[in-house]
């Protein structure tokens, strides 16, 4: 049985920092090799999602933080 679900529905998850950058990174390779002129729509999610866990990233990176 399929369920039907609303596509305006949010969802928040927590991540420490490290796991959101391996996240992050696998997103990034898995989408590395598609058109940034004609991207498909499941492309264009995932660069969204890149782009929100680098703003994540950086705003929660140590200044001191060297690895």
């Amino acid at each position: 049985r399929r369920l039907e679900m609303s596509c305006d529905i949010n969802i928040d998850i927590t991540l420490n920092i490290h796991d959101a950058a391996a996240v992050r990174e696998a997103l990034f390779r898995s989408t590395k090799q598609d058109s940034y002129e004609f991207p498909s729509q499941r492309t264009v999610i995932i660069r969204n999602c890149i782009q929100q866990l680098d703003e994540q990233i950086e705003a929660n990176l140590p200044e001191d933080h060297d690895h």
